[in-house]
């Protein structure tokens, strides 16, 4: 797992050209404007959806790990707490979905918050649990961008 924040796209050149191509898509886009959907940004390779959801208690949602894609998250709007577990700490609750590239867990992390301008890069060890809350449900605007591995 990778925090960091958009303002410095080139400092994450390490980690390869399909996740600079996301960041310096999202330098270069006004987010607020773009309606609830998927946009491609690289074809397969590199794609967005923005999301508008309610979040969910943290009990109530198991986590996450993709095999095939990293996610990149970034809250746009309201307040989102993200579950943090390695995927070795948990244990599955069902098998992988290739249709979804989704193993669901079942197990306890950590939990945290990333402020505006800031996003969160979750690696296929990286289990997480992303909209959830720790009190009253309530509405957010985020971005998650597939990132091809």
């Amino acid at each position: 797992m990778i925090m960091g924040t958009l303002q410095y796209p080139s400092r994450y050149s390490g980690l390869g050209i399909r996740v600079q191509a996301a960041l310096k898509f999202l330098m270069a886009q006004d987010l607020s404007t773009l309606a609830p959907d998927w946009y491609s940004i690289d074809g397969d390779d590199v794609r967005m959806n923005i999301v508008e959801m309610e979040t969910i208690l943290h009990d109530s949602r198991l986590f996450e790990a993709h095999e095939k894609y990293i996610d990149l998250h970034l809250t746009l709007s309201g307040e989102e707490w993200y579950g943090y577990a390695p995927v070795n700490n948990l244990k599955a609750a069902g098998e992988y979905d290739s249709q979804t590239d989704m193993t669901l867990y079942g197990g306890e992390g950590v939990y945290f918050q990333i402020p505006q301008g800031q996003f969160v890069l979750f690696f296929p060890e990286d289990s997480h649990k992303p909209g959830v809350t720790f009190g009253t449900p309530a509405p957010i605007r985020k971005l998650v961008v597939k990132i091809k591995i």
